[in-house]
């Protein structure tokens, strides 16, 4: 009887050995997998960075951010639980969160990153901002916080 991980042509880790051999499966078509440096890049002088985050498990619906400046020196922080909501959601709303901490302390410059790709993508196109969420997104765009927004991997942020 064959198994399909024999016909997989893919990159696994050498350390996968003992849990492909417990499945019968080879691993001669083992590769190592490129190594990606991921790391948090300080902003310039004028500038904060906030990385934020959203989060469900189960029921529980969370987002929060970190604003630090050049030095990577902490400046504040904040956590908010949603309630119930999608991942999608949870991280639009950590962007609103980010935007009204940062004009409520006066920075006018921020960088916000995120490891969404997905709901970045409403800096572009704010249609895509759900419903239940887009009036206080259109508040939280005219408190004159100058964004520029970029992804880093889950790992760096």
């Amino acid at each position: 009887m064959g198994t399909s991980g024999n016909l997989f042509v893919g990159k696994c880790l050498a350390s996968d050995a003992l849990l492909l051999d417990s499945f019968s499966v080879s691993h001669h078509s083992c590769q190592n997998r490129d190594m990606v440096l991921v790391r948090w890049k300080a902003p310039s002088v004028l500038w904060l960075k906030v990385n934020t985050d959203g989060s469900v498990i189960g029921n529980h619906d969370a987002c929060g951010g970190l604003f630090r400046d050049r030095l990577g020196t902490l400046l504040g922080a904040f956590t908010y639980n949603l309630g119930n909501s999608s991942v999608f959601t949870a991280e639009i709303h950590g962007f609103i969160l980010a935007l009204e901490y940062a004009a409520h302390n006066g920075w006018r410059n921020l960088w916000l990153e995120s490891d969404s790709t997905s709901a970045l993508i409403i800096f572009k196109n704010s249609s895509l901002v759900p419903v239940l969420l887009r009036n206080r997104w259109h508040n939280a765009c005219k408190l004159g916080v100058q964004v520029i927004s970029s992804h880093i991997f889950r790992e760096g942020n």
